[in-house]
């Protein structure tokens, strides 16, 4: 009994963190982005003026990206998904969408915790800065054609991420580009 005891008062309950060197993360969400188009098509807009088609529309997406730890707070990974958006009001073209690209993120409130006590929840808890940059295409509808384009985007947000267990949790990202808000769950691999 006495053993037992000394056992149990002199283990290291330091828990493992929510980011971690050997970390492989799939996140799953629905937001909102906005990517560069080029599109060399000209159409008529309400002055009768002939106006060339380049915008940064902002498109709903759903979101799938997988993050691998290569450092004990930095992660690499891939970005893509599905999204788009209707015509609506004066808007000249509606679209459909598929991005892909490359993440980098360092985490650093695992760095926090592992120079500070402070940082409360570290098993749980991950926040992390993120930049992004990819490409893709869009199919874009115009009143009288269809046009696919190639589409282009890179930015920079924050992240932040809770987990329920060990392998389940929640996410939430925002920024410029890839991201302006994206909100979803996130599963431990």
């Amino acid at each position: 009994m006495m053993l037992v005891s000394t056992m149990l008062f002199s283990a290291d309950y330091a828990s493992a963190q929510a980011w971690q060197r050997n970390s492989k993360v799939i996140s799953v969400g629905f937001g909102a982005s906005q990517f560069f188009h080029f599109d060399n098509y000209y159409y008529k807009n309400s002055n009768n003026a002939r106006v060339r088609n380049w915008y940064w529309p902002i498109t709903g997406q759903l979101n799938v990206q997988g993050e691998f730890g290569v450092h004990k707070y930095l992660g690499l990974g891939f970005t893509t998904g599905v999204g788009g958006r209707g015509r609506y009001g004066n808007s000249n073209t509606g679209e459909f969408n598929i991005p892909i690209g490359v993440i980098f993120n360092f985490h650093f409130y695992q760095l926090i915790a592992d120079k500070k006590s402070k940082a409360k929840h570290a098993d749980k808890l991950d926040m992390y800065f993120g930049a992004s940059a990819g490409s893709g295409i869009a199919i874009a509808y115009y009143k009288d054609l269809r046009r696919a384009r190639p589409i282009g985007f890179g930015g920079v947000y924050y992240g932040i991420r809770y987990y329920f267990n060990d392998k389940i949790g929640i996410n939430g990202e925002f920024g410029w580009g890839k991201s302006l808000a994206n909100i979803g769950m996130v599963f431990k691999l």
